[in-house]
Order: structure tokens, then C-alpha cells, then sequence
């Protein structure tokens, strides 16, 4: 279920348009996979993010930080801090994409309902799927733990250049830019039928420039970008 992280888009035809949220320029596709198993799909769950971040400034001072495993023993306390970032995060962006595709739900009509992220995260828990073990487990064992029709998996990297070494929480964590930042925002999400397992419907986006990457932010923009494409907007 996980994609390899990329500093650009290959193999899709680029839509490009301007954003104008911290006047940044973006990037995004959408693509049908399975048509047919998307139109039988009455369920389904967004699971937590997977989220990368690369702070410039950490990388000069900390080399370290970015070799080490994070689950390794005595592992460089930052390491942590980052890994606790990351996994807020993806949390976050599961919550406010659900907002903005339920805002979508309630203008216009569509073939499928989302579930309550409270309700998928405290049903993967009940199962013993961690958010670390998230990417290891099999679209039988989610379908199992979730009952759903299918699985909106995200993956989001975040390429920051932050002036001396601001903290990425203060940035990412709010809802405002931050006007000395150059960044690049990648999401990839993908829709995965949990019956067969098969990939169904993929969207890759991309922000550049100085974008505000809160969570809420990012999710407006992805739920606006792919709105035109959605599988399950009934036309």
C-alpha cells in the first residue's frame, strides 16, 4: 500500500493551475483504475497518513537524524520528535480530509458514505493494528477490522526549507504560511477495493512554492484539486 516518495509526478499528464493560498503553484492527476469496483463501493475509510518531513536545516545539523531507524534503541532523541510529528500529522490529515469530502457530500450527492475517523481509528485499534503497523497489514485483515468497501490510503512528503532551524510544528501545525519558507508538498492517495485487494483509483498532487501546509490547509486544497475526478461524485 505504500508508494515510493519522488520529487516529481512520472507517467500522468500534469494539470497545472494556480493556488492561491500562499501563493503557491500546484500540480495533480487522477486516475481511474477500476471503474466498475469503484461503482460497487458503498464504504469507506480513511486511514491514517503517512507522512515525511525534511527540514533543510535538520539535515546540516543533524546527519545523524536521517540514518538511524527510529525504532532503533537509543536512537537520537530528534529522531523521535520527528517520528511523534509525523504521526500527528497523519492523523490530522485523515480528520480534516474527512471534513472537507463530507462538506463536499452534504452540496453534492455521492454513491458512497465516508466513515467517522473516530470510529475507523478506534476499530484498528480494537484489531491491534498501530499506526506503525498500518503498512503491513493485508486488505483482509482492514477489511476485517473496518467493514468497509474500501480504503482511502495517503501519503503526503514534505520538503521544508525553514530559516534557522524553526521548528517544523510551529509551521506545520498552524494555519498560516510562513514568508521566508520555499516548499514542496507531495501527496499521493490511493483507493483500494479491500474485497480483491486491487488498486482502484489513484490522485497525485503537488504544491510548490510557499503554500501553508496545515493540515486543514492541504486537505482543502486535495479535496478541491480532486473534486473534478472524485470516484464517487455522482455526476
Amino acid at each position: 500500500m505504500k508508494r515510493s516518495f519522488t520529487y516529481f509526478l512520472s507517467g500522468f499528464l500534469l494539470l497545472a493551475g494556480a493556488f492561491s493560498s500562499g501563493c503557491a503553484r500546484h500540480t495533480f492527476q487522477g486516475q481511474a483504475l477500476a471503474p466498475a469496483a469503484l461503482a460497487t463501493h458503498r464504504t469507506v475509510a480513511i486511514l491514517p497518513f503517512a507522512v515525511e518531513l525534511e527540514r533543510l536545516s535538520d539535515v546540516v545539523k543533524h546527519p545523524e537524524v536521517w540514518k538511524a531507524n527510529p525504532d532503533t534503541p537509543g536512537a537520537n532523541p530528534l529522531q523521535g520528535a520527528l517520528a511523534a510529528e509525523r504521526q500527528q500529522m497523519g492523523y490530522q490529515l485523515q480528520a480534516a480530509l474527512q471534513a472537507e469530502l463530507a462538506r463536499q457530500q452534504a452540496e453534492h450527492p455521492t454513491s458512497s458514505t465516508f466513515q467517522n475517523p473516530a470510529e475507523t481509528n478506534q476499530r484498528l485499534a480494537k484489531a491491534g493494528i498501530t499506526y506503525e503497523s498500518l503498512p503491513t497489514r493485508s486488505m483482509a485483515e482492514l477489511r476485517t477490522a473496518l467493514g468497509v468497501d474500501a480504503v482511502l490510503t495517503g501519503q503526503t512528503y514534505m520538503h521544508q526549507l525553514l530559516p534557522g532551524g524553526v521548528s517544523i510544528a510551529v509551521f506545520v501545525l498552524s494555519n498560516s504560511t510562513n514568508p521566508m519558507a520555499d516548499n514542496t508538498v507531495h501527496t499521493y492517495l490511493d483507493i483500494y477495493d479491500t474485497q480483491s485487494a486491487q488498486l482502484v483509483w489513484r490522485f497525485d498532487h503537488e504544491l510548490r512554492g510557499k503554500p501553508s501546509t496545515s493540515p486543514v490547509a492541504l486537505a482543502k486544497a486535495l479535496a478541491r484539486d480532486m473534486r473534478g475526478g472524485f470516484p464517487y461524485l455522482k455526476k
